[in-house]
């Protein structure tokens, strides 16, 4: 993911602005519980995929449910650097 992207994509999780996060091509990746305590993964994070997108789970999730700790770090990090 290319830092402008990052931006437009941690602003849009900052903002809880779903119709941005579509637009951009998010997905998100997560089982129920992540569901229920907001941690899902976006999965579109090359840099971290396989490290913490929980690939056997069921995805229960929207783009409402982002929140995974790794992706929002790596995210930060593209944005920033």
């Amino acid at each position: 993911m290319k830092k402008e992207l990052a931006k437009r994509v941690l602003e849009a999780v900052k903002n809880n602005n779903t119709d941005l996060l579509s637009e951009l091509g998010v997905s998100v990746y997560g089982n129920k519980g992540r569901f229920w305590s907001t941690t899902a993964c976006i999965t579109s994070l090359d840099s971290i995929k396989g490290k913490c997108n929980p690939r056997l789970a069921s995805n229960y999730c929207s783009v409402d449910d982002i929140g995974c700790p790794d992706c929002l770090e790596t995210l930060e990090q593209l944005a920033n650097g």
